[in-house]
């Protein structure tokens, strides 16, 4: 072998010093703030086959080593400024490392161990390598660079000008490598000449319209929230498509005139608008930055990274997204010389340490030079090695084609995301591409952007199987068939007052004799207006007796209010408490009060259809009346058979109903008992106003059950109450946040999260709360219902990602009385029932949710205005609308504000007027 040769350097062996480009002064001042470490490092393993000349390979090292600057330097700061330090020599050796008859696992291992190196920026060297020996003749190669001195084409320069110096050292020789015209060192001073001038002007104008206006953040589905510090704690998952794929997405990109680059990074953008819910999206790529022939054979970080934009408008189909690409990347491919550290100046956005400026996710299109000849008489291929150390942005992927199939690799905060959600987009992404194949004209919005399975999970898997009913179709049937069971046992009590199931049943028969003696038809709803007690409840009864359906009205209320309802509902019939305060009387609707009529002798029940109106019910209108919800008895006896089940009530149990009749969850503690021989006792006015006289009532009535909002369950905590061992606690009406669940817990037997909107008949997902941390989810479906999780375009958004949550089965109301318009904007005919429930409708609740990994539903706010008070729905608008009417306000915009006082939720209602001087 022959002597090592001169090695003659561009500069004397004295250190020089040089400013940083724009480039390293960025990741420098990132490596300063929170110590990245092996999240920048480049990698590149080689296994080498054959008989390795190790003294031929130090050889070759020490000749790149000396032919790039870039290898022999450090960097630090002098007068204030980054700069680079350029060693005249520097030794890198060949680390050997012994590792014979491994395994590929533990050869990986063992390669991620390497990998995970942290460099010095400011000691050096910024450049290891290792020899792992698994036989004589079988090596693996890692060669470690910081990126603060390398990218991906540099890793292909380092390998062809290694490879080319081992093959004429190992035969003798001394490598004829062409002279170097530059070194980085003089690309740094340029880069900072040439961008301070009109050149620096032109591309900033360039970027800063480009990007004018859009997103700071992509909301990405995460699984977790955003930590205040991003750790670049980071996985990776590969994803492969099949040769045939590939070979077409080559054929597609052709024929359309685009490169394959645009073909997928269009695609993509499609797969993020959906999962995102935003349709404009900045998303970034890297460039080699090696525009001038030049710079092609040096290694250093040239790679620029740039901020592309898109509008994905699902209206639109895929062909015209593929122009909308082409044009977008081509101007900025024109502009690609404003290194991403000066945009960042230019634009000065709002910064964070919670994630990266401008933009979060990364797409690569790897086409870096890679030539595995060339390494003597070894053979030579890449290695696969774990996943690195760190991501550097949420999300990036990474694209190559090896062996003609394109892989994709997916970077992922581990932070952010499972590596379940990162495989479910992987799977996405090859069904959308694969899509895009059968129809590139295809509508964006049309377009699967999740694999057949996971749709199926939700449309099928994660709803409950359909059953067939076995009870009465109608409600007041399921009360009478349990008083056939069980008459003499006590159906209701209140205060000091009960009456036995056939006492109930005969009081509501008088009742209804007196409905129909009064002219009651079905047409109309007949109004109930009662102060909590044992008339209230009968009289419930006593209207789906007769075969009518009832309008409950609060005394509380506003008489205005009461008044609009009475008039816009058209009831006839009023049931009131008479002045004297003796049972209830029916009487006709105009009259103020309610003298005392003859109820009259039972009547025989009626049978009212499936579909005929249980009850109707008035919530808070966003057109600034309230609107009245018609609701099937159908829907009912579902719900009262479904709460049965899960959560579950039977003759044992006894529940308090603390709910004023005009808010529908009074349906599951008025009626629900009944159905299954329990007891319903019927909190007073002043018990349900006196959080202490409710704690008291709990165990004094040995109540084994009890339904209220979160409200209600801070006030009792507030109050002092520590529980009761055996109570089932339901908790519905608002958001059940994780502190208060961790706090009743452990103060009775079960807790349930109940959700559901009067529109789909009280409660339609349940969930029994455990200890897990995180958000508390709403569950699944009740029986006979189905949750949709919807985007704009009401296609079924992928596992995790934001959407609307529609509702359609059996609990699906009529509509909106008299409103044939609203009902026909928010009921919508369901596209994804079964064959069984064919014709049955959907209703859009306004509310954002997520399928969890889990087949559990999360929910993440409104879509509106819509707000919640104590579990009563408020329709800002009402509220609005009232303050306008008034003839000294011009405008106004009414919100909630929330605030904790002494341990209890205070709301406050805030209307901000705009006054006519």
């Amino acid at each position: 072998m022959n002597a090592r040769p001169e090695v003659r350097t561009a500069r004397p062996a004295a250190q020089d010093v040089f400013p940083a480009s724009f480039a390293q002064q960025r990741l420098w001042f990132l490596e300063q703030l929170d110590g990245s470490g092996p999240v920048w490092n480049v990698r590149l393993p080689i296994r080498l086959g054959g008989a390795l000349d190790v003294g031929a390979l130090q050889q070759a090292l020490t000749a790149v080593v000396a032919r790039h600057e870039s290898l022999r330097t450090t960097f630090g700061m002098q007068a204030g400024e980054i700069v680079q330090f350029v060693a005249g020599e520097l030794d890198v050796p060949v680390e050997r490392v012994a590792l014979p008859a491994a395994s590929e696992d533990e050869l990986r291992q063992r390669l991620g161990e390497l990998a995970s190196h942290t460099f010095d920026l400011a000691e050096g060297p910024l450049l290891r390598v290792w020899l792992v020996e698994l036989s004589p003749t079988d090596h693996v190669l890692l060669l470690l660079t910081h990126h603060i001195v390398s990218d991906a084409w540099s890793s292909g320069v380092l390998f062809r000008d290694l490879a080319g110096s081992y093959a004429a050292f190992a035969a003798g020789d001394l490598p004829q490598l062409p002279a170097m015209p530059i070194q980085y060192a003089d690309f740094a001073v340029w880069q900072r000449d040439w961008l301070k001038g009109a050149e620096l002007t032109r591309q900033a104008a360039f970027w800063r319209a480009h990007l004018a206006g859009a997103e700071a953040l992509l909301d990405l589905p995460l699984d977790r929230p955003r930590p205040r510090l991003q750790s670049y704690r980071g996985n990776r998952l590969g994803h492969g498509l099949s040769a045939e794929v590939t070979a077409q997405l080559k054929a597609l990109a052709a024929a359309e005139g685009v490169t394959l680059f645009m073909l997928l990074f269009a695609a993509f953008n499609v797969l993020l608008a959906r999962l995102c819910g935003q349709n404009d999206l900045v998303v970034g790529t890297p460039i080699a930055g090696r525009r001038r022939t030049e710079l092609e054979g040096l290694i250093g970080f040239f790679a620029n990274t740039l901020a592309l934009r898109t509008q994905v408008d699902g209206a639109a189909d895929f062909r015209q997204l593929l122009q909308q690409v082409r044009t977008t990347a081509l101007d900025a491919f024109m502009h690609q010389d404003l290194p991403f550290e000066k945009l960042v100046e230019v634009l000065e956005p709002a910064r964070s340490l919670a994630h990266a400026p401008i933009f979060q996710v990364l797409f690569v299109l790897q086409n870096a030079p890679w030539d595995a000849a060339g390494f003597g008489a070894l053979t030579a291929a890449p290695v696969e090695m774990p996943p690195g150390a760190g991501a550097r942005f949420d999300l990036s992927v990474f694209t190559t084609e090896f062996e003609g199939q394109l892989w994709f690799s997916l970077e992922y905060s581990t932070d952010l995301f499972d590596a379940a959600t990162i495989a479910r987009l992987g799977s996405g992404f090859e069904a959308l591409l694969t899509a895009i194949l059968r129809n590139p004209a295809a509508r964006i919005a049309a377009l699967p952007v999740q694999a057949a399975a996971d749709l199926a999970r939700q449309l099928h898997e994660w709803q409950p199987a359909p059953t067939v009913p076995t009870s009465p179709a109608d409600v007041y049937a399921l009360f009478r068939r349990q008083a056939g069971l069980t008459p003499d046992a006590t159906a209701v009590e209140c205060a000091a007052t009960s009456l036995s199931y056939a006492g109930l049943d005969q009081r509501a028969g008088e009742i209804a004799a007196g409905l129909r003696a009064a002219g009651m038809t079905g047409q109309t709803p007949v109004a109930i207006c009662l102060a909590r007690g044992l008339e209230m409840l009968a009289a419930v009864l006593g209207v789906l007796r007769a075969g009518g359906h009832y309008l409950p009205l609060d005394p509380a209320h506003p008489p205005a209010r009461r008044a609009l309802i009475l008039r816009d509902s058209g009831a006839q019939l009023l049931i009131a408490s008479s002045p004297a305060g003796g049972p209830a009387g029916v009487v006709p609707r105009p009259r103020a009060s309610s003298p005392r009529v003859s109820s009259g002798r039972g009547t025989t029940p009626a049978s009212p259809p499936a579909e005929a109106p249980a009850y109707l019910i008035y919530t808070s209108g966003s057109t600034g009346e309230p609107k009245g919800v018609v609701v099937p008895q159908r829907a009912v006896v579902n719900f009262l058979e479904s709460m049965a089940t899960t959560p579950g009530l039977g003759a044992g149990d006894r529940l308090l109903a603390v709910t004023t009749l005009a808010f529908d969850i009074a349906v599951l503690e008025l009626l629900l008992p009944l159905t299954v021989g329990a007891t319903t006792v019927i909190a007073s006015e002043d018990d349900v106003c006196d959080p202490q006289r409710l704690i008291n009532l709990l165990s004094t009535a040995r109540i084994t059950v009890l339904q209220g909002t979160p409200s209600l369950w801070r006030n009792l905590l507030a109050a002092g109450w520590e529980g009761l061992p055996a109570l089932r606690m339901l908790c519905g009406g608002e958001t059940l946040d994780r502190e208060l669940a961790t706090q009743l817990l452990g103060r009775g037997a079960e807790l349930w999260n109940l959700y559901g909107p009067t529109e789909t008949t009280v409660w339609s997902c349940v969930e029994r709360v455990g200890d897990e941390p995180g958000p508390v989810s709403i569950g699944r479906p009740v029986a006979n219902t189905c949750c949709y999780v919807l985007d704009g375009q009401l296609q079924p958004v992928p596992i995790g990602a934001r959407g609307e949550l529609w509702i359609g089965g059996e609990g699906v109301a009529l509509g909106y009385h008299h409103r044939p318009g609203l009902t026909a904007a928010c009921f919508r005919p369901d596209p994804f029932c079964s064959e069984r429930t064919r014709g049955r409708r959907m209703y859009r609740t306004g509310d954002r949710a997520r399928w969890r990994a889990d087949g559990r539903l999360e929910l993440l706010g409104r879509t509106d205005f819509q707000l919640k008070l104590r579990g009563f729905r408020i329709e800002a608008g009402e509220i609005e609308t009232a303050l306008l009417a008034h003839p000294g306000i011009a405008a106004a915009v009414v919100v909630v504000r929330a605030v904790a006082a002494d341990t209890r939720l205070v709301a406050y209602l805030v209307a901000r007027a705009a006054v006519v001087a």
